[in-house]
């Protein structure tokens, strides 16, 4: 982190008193020891959505589905999915639910627009129930080097 980033800087900002009595509840119930924490945590979360629709950005995501899991063919071609996307997918947790379903975590890395397409695919097969993609601006360290010799 730079020292520019990590300077402070104040400004004020008007707003409906409805929405300044909302936000004041918000700082209260969220346990936030002010204003400026609590906006600065939502500016932080919007810059994050909005990295992540300008889709060049390479991000980390958490892809999480419930499917399932004895529709017919629906392993397979979830499968095929994952495999096409190697270089995206660093992670899969499978959890067994009850009444047939099952609930699927995939941590993802890569250009926003990649990741979205991803999810994409995989929320349109006939057996996924719902699904999201929830994007983060930090990214994983690189897992492996490759030492030249």
């Amino acid at each position: 982190m730079t020292s520019k980033s990590k300077e402070l800087v104040r400004f004020s900002i008007s707003m409906p008193g409805d929405a300044a009595r909302g936000l004041d509840e918000m700082v209260q119930q969220r346990g936030f020891a002010n204003r400026s924490q609590c906006l600065t945590s939502m500016v932080r979360d919007q810059l994050v959505v909005h990295a992540g629709d300008m889709g060049d950005a390479v991000m980390m995501g958490l892809i999480t589905f419930v499917y399932n899991h004895r529709k017919r063919n629906l392993q397979n071609r979830l499968t095929d999915i994952q495999h096409l996307h190697l270089k995206e997918i660093i992670s899969i947790q499978l959890v067994h639910l009850e009444n047939e379903q099952s609930l699927q975590l995939m941590l993802v890395q890569g250009p926003a627009k990649s990741l979205r397409a991803i999810a994409a695919e995989i929320f349109c097969l006939k057996g996924v129930c719902h699904g999201n993609l929830q994007l983060n601006a930090e990214i994983l360290p690189p897992l492996h080097s490759v030492s030249r010799k």
